[in-house]
């Protein structure tokens, strides 16, 4: 399945899809959560360009896996979409497939403020990926602060995540609204690029 899969070339300006190649080095990143999270959104924060389709409500706008090539510190790294959970969808067999066919370095949970979290999502992922594959989580959904960082979050309710077995070895919290989003508002552009950093600082910690 995941050998068929396709990624988009950064180097077109017309996006084109080419065979996501399997060289060797190149970490696995998966991104997945909930329907409505902004999984895709985040995979655009972290490749710092706005190619994984999305929209804002509750629909997918991922139906099919998707892969990315990104380099970062001269590391390579193939970001995957994965469609995210819905009460009659579960990607879990997706992920645990793409762990068996390639290996997976690292998980990115997406959650956000509001009943963003589901453990047994969370646990379903969890059941089909060797616990040696950490599980991080980047919050999103954070930019209007009113006045907090986007770290306060973590630090008033990461203890209330733990609490519900939701168990993360690192964590970063952002905003990924798109560039025209953030366009017209300073903070919230200062947040998006404070975000880009968190978000690839973070994948580049926990993959070493």
């Amino acid at each position: 399945m995941f050998s068929l899969l396709r990624g988009f070339n950064p180097l077109k300006s017309n996006v084109s899809e080419v065979p996501a190649p399997y060289n060797e080095g190149v970490q696995v990143v998966v991104v997945f959560g909930r329907t409505g999270m902004g999984v895709s959104s985040v995979v655009n924060l972290i490749l710092g360009r706005e190619e994984a389709p999305c929209h804002n409500d509750i629909h997918p706008c991922t139906v099919v896996p998707a892969c990315y090539r990104l380099e970062i510190e001269g590391q390579e790294f193939d970001i995957y979409d994965i469609p995210g959970f819905r009460k009659d969808f579960s990607p879990a067999k997706m992920i645990g497939r793409l762990h068996r066919e390639r290996g997976i370095d690292l998980l990115v949970n997406c959650i956000r403020p509001k009943d963003g979290t589901v453990k047994g999502y969370y646990n379903s992922v969890r059941s089909v990926v060797p616990d040696r594959v950490p599980i991080v989580a980047v919050v999103t959904g954070l930019e209007r602060g009113g006045g907090n960082r986007m770290e306060d979050w973590w630090s008033k309710n990461g203890e209330e995540l733990l609490g519900k077995g939701l168990k993360f070895v690192d964590h970063a919290c952002v905003t990924s609204l798109s560039r025209e989003d953030v366009s017209y508002n300073l903070e919230c552009y200062g947040r998006k690029m404070e975000s880009f950093k968190a978000a690839r600082d973070l994948i580049v910690r926990c993959c070493n």
